[in-house]
This record gives C-alpha cells, structure tokens and sequence, in this order.
C-alpha cells in the first residue's frame, strides 16, 4: 500500500510537489541566461518525463539540472524519485539525504523522503519528515503531506495527533477521501459513533460526487458502521456489494465469519 503511494506520487504529484510546469519546450529555456531558473526547468522536464515513465529522458533533464546548479535541493529529491522508479533503495535515499543537507526545511524533500521512510522503513522519523511540509503554508501540496502524516501517525498508533492531521487536509481540501474515510474509521473505532457517520456521509457524498466506487475496505467501514447503528438494512446493503464486488477480498470473508457467530 505505501509502496504504491509512492509511485503514484512520483507519477501524478511530484510536478505539483517540486512546483513545477511540465508543459515548458526545450526551446524556450534553453534560451535562458539564468543558471537557476534554467535548472527548475530541467527539473520541471524531467518530472514529466518520470510520470510517462520515460526514464532515459527523465535522467538527462535531471543531469542537466544538476550541471546548471548542483545546490538546488529540487535537483536531488527529484533524482532521488528517479532511483526509487529504478528500484535503487540505496541510491534514493542517498539523494534524498543530499536535498535535505542543502535545505533541511525544504517541503518537497522532507515529503517524499518521508514517504519514502513509510513504505521501505517503516521509520519513525518519517512522521517528523511529513510534519515540516504539512505545516508548510506555501507548499502546494501541503494537503497531500497532511493526509500522510495522518496515515504516518496512524501506523503508530497516535490517532490524536493522526486525527488533527486528516482534519487539517480536509480543510485543505473537502475531497479528501483518505482523511474522510481514516477519521470515520477513527472514530468508530473510540465507539464515538455519530462523528463517524458524520465523517462516513461526508465520504460517501465525494464518491458520489466524483463518480467514484467503493473499496472493499471502505465498504467494511461502512458495513461497521451500519452495525454500529443498528441499521441491519444498511449493512446487509454493504455485506451484499462486498460479496458482489469483493468475494475473494479478506473484508467479504470476515463478513461471513461474523455472520456465522
């Protein structure tokens, strides 16, 4: 699961994370006489071609950039990025390392180096990484640091401060089903039942909105839920699309285990 967030990071997001423009042509900045602005633009060029996994080019832009300024943090978390698409554990982390040395506040690095602390370490410090570009007001994707510091303290076990973190990113962005459904789950979980069908409702509607499908995993929040409520309607609901869409899943099966209790 956080191995996948990190490729769809580097994928989808890390253009937003490095605010970067991919759609910038060769020709127009190969024209510019500034050094530093000109390797934001490789960077920019590699991280488009890290997203179509076009990891050739993706290395001669970041090559590039680094021969232009070798001191830019964004030169070293975006190779870094390109190590992880390669598999070389061993050499992204040591980019990562090298942006923060440059920079130790520097969001995107401190983003995806915690990311990356997540999923391949399951470091604790990964959390602190998360937290110095969740609080950062200027970082366009301050909402997506949020919602994994909130899975980050999740998976030791602090849901205080994990609830404080989804909260943050729904603010940030009212369509964030990670931090819905988690609070949901939260708070079910502390038996406080009615805020977790206030968080659930709210999830459901971005699903709807978005025209997106349940997982087999918030259905069974929603099938906790619906039991938590008494609403056998409800959940025999949610225990029949697990069995339509879900049969092989392990959240089916632990629905049949407590049917038959």
């Amino acid at each position: 699961m956080l191995t996948k967030i990190i490729k769809i990071s580097c994928v989808a997001a890390v253009a937003l994370l490095l605010n970067a423009c991919v759609s910038i042509t060769e020709t127009r900045y190969s024209k510019n006489n500034d050094p530093e602005k000109a390797a934001e633009t490789y960077v920019a060029l590699a991280v488009g071609y890290l997203s179509q996994n076009k990891l050739i080019l993706a290395r001669q832009k970041i090559d590039r950039a680094m021969d232009l300024n070798p001191e830019n943090p964004s030169v070293h978390s975006v190779l870094a990025m390109y190590w992880l698409e390669r598999g070389e554990i061993k050499l992204a982390e040591e980019s990562f390392v090298h942006a923060l040395d440059l920079d130790e506040e520097h969001s995107p690095s401190n983003y995806h180096y915690g990311l990356y602390l997540m999923s391949y370490k399951r470091d604790k410090r990964a959390c602190d990484h998360l937290a110095i570009a969740a609080k950062d007001v200027d970082y366009s994707a301050r909402f997506l640091a949020n919602e994994n510091l909130g899975l980050c303290f999740m998976g030791q076990g602090d849901d205080s401060q994990a609830i404080d973190a989804f909260e943050k990113a729904w603010v940030l962005d009212g369509d964030s089903t990670v931090s819905s459904l988690n609070l949901s789950r939260i708070y079910l979980k502390r038996k406080r039942v009615r805020l977790a069908n206030n968080w659930f409702k709210r999830f459901e509607k971005t699903l709807t909105d978005n025209k997106v499908k349940h997982s087999a995993a918030s259905l069974n929040v929603g099938l906790q839920l619906a039991r938590a409520l008494g609403n056998k309607n409800s959940a025999h609901s949610y225990g029949f699309k697990l069995k339509k869409r879900f049969p092989k899943s392990a959240e089916y099966k632990s629905y049949l285990s407590a049917n038959k209790r």
